[in-house]
């Protein structure tokens, strides 16, 4: 009769667990967000170039997902220049993307523009993406 009551225990504990686990795992919303072309662009400068294996496999996934198709190059006219970067003859001709990024993702480019702001060296062209990634997504959703 003991051993019965403990494993009716037992297994009580272990469906709260598994429930616990499943609401847990239920609740997980990656964090997504519509960028413009030029963000698009702005996005990859803040990606680092080195780092583990894990990240480096993080952020070649990232940059094939900020990346353009041959349509958008030709929609927005994009241009390379001489002494390198790309120019756009109209930057809106392409309609904003959502991009989702997981946890690692989004703490990289957190990460960069948070050094930028330090350092003091943040620029116009970083704004929309400041807003976007630590302005807006540290605002409580409603209900919360």
């Amino acid at each position: 009769m003991f051993y019965k009551r403990k494993l009716n225990i037992v297994a009580l504990v272990l469906c709260f667990v598994l429930i616990l686990s499943l609401l847990s795992f239920a609740v997980y919303e990656p964090f997504k967000v519509k960028l413009t072309l030029f963000e698009r662009f702005v996005t990859m400068t803040l990606l680092p170039v080195e780092g583990n294996y894990r990240t480096l496999k993080i952020i070649w996934n990232l940059r094939m997902e900020l990346a353009t198709t041959e349509e958008e190059n030709k929609l927005a006219g994009l241009k390379d220049l001489i002494g390198g970067g790309t120019d756009a003859e109209d930057w809106e001709a392409v309609p904003s993307k959502e991009i989702v990024f997981g946890d690692v993702a989004k703490q990289l480019i957190v990460d960069a523009l948070m050094k930028l702001d330090k350092e003091e060296k943040l620029t116009q062209q970083h704004i929309t993406l400041y807003e976007k990634f630590i302005t807006y997504a540290e605002k409580p959703k409603e209900g919360e």
